[in-house]
C-alpha cells in the first residue's frame, strides 16, 4: 500500500479490558496504516480513567491526551468490541468528551470485533455517531469475527482485504477532508465578521 501523502491517524480502541482481541485488532490496523506510508497513533481506552461527562472532566491528563490526538489527527479509525449488540461504553465516553470542532469534516474509519458477523450491529451504531458529530465515514467498515474457533488464528483474508481498502479510502478522504475543513473555517470567519 502507498498513500498520496502521509497521514497521521488515530487508532481508538474501545475494549474495557486490557489485552483483549480488539487491541490485537488495532494494533494490526497501525501496522497496516504503516505500510501505507502514515503515522499511526494507538489509544487503548483501558489505560485511560476516563470521567463521565460534566463530572470533574477538565482535570483528567488522559482526556487532555485525547483530545489533543483528536485535534493533531488528519483522520481517526475506531476499533470496538460489539456489546449488547453496539460499541463499547469507554468508546462511547471518549467521543463524549472530545470537542466538535476537532471531529468536524475529520474522516473516521470504523472495525467491530465480536464473536459473529451481527457485530455490523455495532459498526453501523458508531457509523451514526460519526455522521452526528459532523465526522465523514469511509465506505468501507470492517467486521473481525472472533469466535472459538478462530481465538488465536491468522485473520480471514476478506477481512483483512477490508481493513486496508478502509485505510485506503481514509487517506483519500483525508486529503478531501482538509480541504472542506479549511473552507469551513474560512467561511466561519467570514460570517463572524460580517456579525460584528
Amino acid at each position: 500500500m502507498i498513500a498520496a501523502e502521509p497521514r497521521r491517524i488515530l487508532v481508538l480502541t474501545g475494549a474495557a479490558a486490557p489485552f483483549s482481541r480488539t487491541r490485537s485488532v488495532a494494533e494490526l490496523v497501525c501496522r497496516e496504516t504503516a505500510g501505507a506510508g502514515s503515522t499511526s497513533v494507538l489509544r487503548d481506552l483501558a489505560e485511560y480513567a476516563l470521567p463521565l461527562l460534566h463530572v470533574e472532566a477538565e482535570n483528567s491528563s488522559g482526556l487532555a491526551d485525547l483530545r489533543a490526538q483528536a485535534e493533531r489527527a488528519d483522520g481517526m479509525i475506531w476499533v470496538t468490541p460489539c456489546y449488547h449488540g453496539s460499541y463499547s461504553g469507554i468508546l462511547k465516553i471518549c467521543l463524549d468528551h472530545l470537542r466538535a470542532d476537532a471531529l468536524r469534516g475529520k474522516p473516521v474509519g470504523v472495525v467491530a470485533v465480536g464473536a459473529s458477523l451481527t457485530a455490523v450491529q455495532a459498526s453501523e451504531h458508531l457509523r451514526a455517531v460519526a455522521r452526528a458529530l459532523g465526522c465523514v465515514t469511509a465506505p468501507t467498515q470492517a467486521v473481525v469475527v472472533d469466535d472459538k474457533r478462530t481465538w488465536g488464528k491468522d485473520m480471514d483474508p476478506g477481512t483483512h482485504h477490508r481493513i486496508t481498502r478502509l485505510i485506503l479510502e481514509l487517506h483519500a478522504l483525508a486529503g478531501a477532508t482538509t480541504l472542506l475543513r479549511q473552507s469551513a473555517a474560512t467561511a466561519d470567519t467570514l460570517s463572524a465578521a460580517e456579525h460584528s
